[in-house]
């Protein structure tokens, strides 16, 4: 790799007006200079288009495109087209990036085709988690570390866990592989558009780099299509699916890769009537307890009250196998109000109990909390957290 590659930046922008001063200040003042950013205004009506515009005036490194709008997929491919760097990264524009993402990315990525890297998440307003691959951090660069790689990064082991972390930014990515790809992607795709294009990606990788350093943050933004009703949200998960299925079939890890796929779009079913925007009674159970190995009547300290919390509560009560002492969430205090029945995490030290399961989806979240209850003094042996089955 050269010292010194051109690195693209690319930046789609749609109505980011909010918080887009904040992501381009963050880009142009990386440690690493040899870059340029491309924004694509993809049809803004706020002052995101004035914002881009007068950037470009302050810094001859980056160039705007202004198009009509058609969508964050087809924001990036004109971005690509138009990128002229040895290396692509891609930024969301409500979103951040630590002063020495780029230069990171220059020192590690080696000869490898793509480097992924961990993310700070802002999970709700003033909350943060890590996110980081699944997989363990290192170099896949032979075949039988790339063929691992392929086997685990839709489905981790098999299980409803993401191997890699599949969104395009806070990765790097060779620029000759994407602009390969980006033709053949379907821009119409609105709901998980990015795996669409990253795993197209990864399949021409010969080698990929894992990190687990976390230089992105990531904002929590309740207007994002994450978390607003899609009432084509069953048509737009197949439209993905097929997409990625045109690419798995004929590969030689086929049965794999639709295998994995399969795993996510069932993965995803239990989201229908949230997207949807069904009527509270029309929700699912969507996590399924995993420990129904336990000896019938085990005395169980649940931890977490989130979603998943909720739904392992429920299946205690209705499968009636294992005696539930005590449910116990740091943010206790936020259910006085309710009829669920929430206690502090300190009463675990006077009450007794076989085991603690965890009751959280994210695997970092689970182990920031094995590591508080350890520090309670629980004996490790008794902490039990297992990544939730999906209905």
């Amino acid at each position: 790799m050269e010292t010194t590659p051109l690195i693209s930046v690319i930046v789609p922008v749609y109505n980011a007006g909010a918080y887009l001063e904040e992501c381009l200040e963050s880009i142009i003042g990386q440690t690493y200079g040899n870059l340029e950013v491309i924004l694509v205004d993809d049809g803004s009506t706020d002052d995101s288009f004035a914002v881009c515009d007068e950037f470009a005036e302050r810094d001859g490194r980056i160039r705007v495109i202004h198009q009509e709008n058609r969508g964050a997929a087809a924001a990036r491919k004109t971005g690509v087209l138009g990128a002229e760097g040895d290396y692509i990264c891609f930024v969301d524009a409500d979103d951040r990036i630590d002063e020495e993402l780029l230069d990171f990315f220059r020192k590690h990525i080696g000869k490898s085709d793509l480097l992924t890297s961990g993310c700070r998440c802002e999970t709700a307003p003033g909350q943060y988690a890590v996110w980081k691959d699944a997989i363990e951090e290192g170099v896949y660069d032979t075949e039988t570390r790339i063929r691992y790689f392929i086997e685990n990064m839709i489905a981790f082991q098999g299980r409803f866990e993401v191997g890699i972390q599949p969104y395009l930014w806070g990765k790097l990515y060779r620029a000759e592989i994407v602009k390969d790809v980006i033709g053949d992607i379907d821009t119409t795709i609105v709901y998980s558009e990015d795996r669409d294009l990253l795993f197209r990606c990864i399949l021409k990788s010969k080698g990929i780099r894992v990190s687990h350093e976390s230089f992105y943050f990531y904002r929590y933004n309740p207007m994002s299509i994450m978390r607003t009703v899609n009432k084509n949200f069953m048509s737009d998960l197949n439209k993905l699916y097929l997409s990625l299925e045109k690419v798995f079939v004929g590969h030689p890890q086929e049965e794999c890769l639709l295998r994995q796929l399969q795993l996510f779009l069932v993965s995803r079913m239990y989201l229908i009537p949230h997207f949807m925007g069904f009527s509270a009674d029309a929700q699912i159970a969507g996590y399924i307890f995993p420990f129904s190995e336990l000896e019938k009547g085990s005395r169980i300290v649940l931890y977490g009250a989130g979603s998943v919390g909720v739904r392992y509560y429920r299946q205690i009560h209705w499968q009636n196998q294992l005696q539930l002492v005590l449910w116990a969430d740091k943010k206790w205090r936020d259910y006085a109000d309710t009829s669920l029945p929430i206690a502090s995490p300190e009463q675990l030290l006077q009450t007794e109990y076989d085991y603690i399961i965890i009751g959280v989806k994210r695997r970092e979240l689970a182990e920031a909390i094995k590591e508080e209850l350890l520090e309670m003094g629980v004996d490790r042996d008794r902490i039990l957290w297992r990544m939730p089955a999906v209905l």
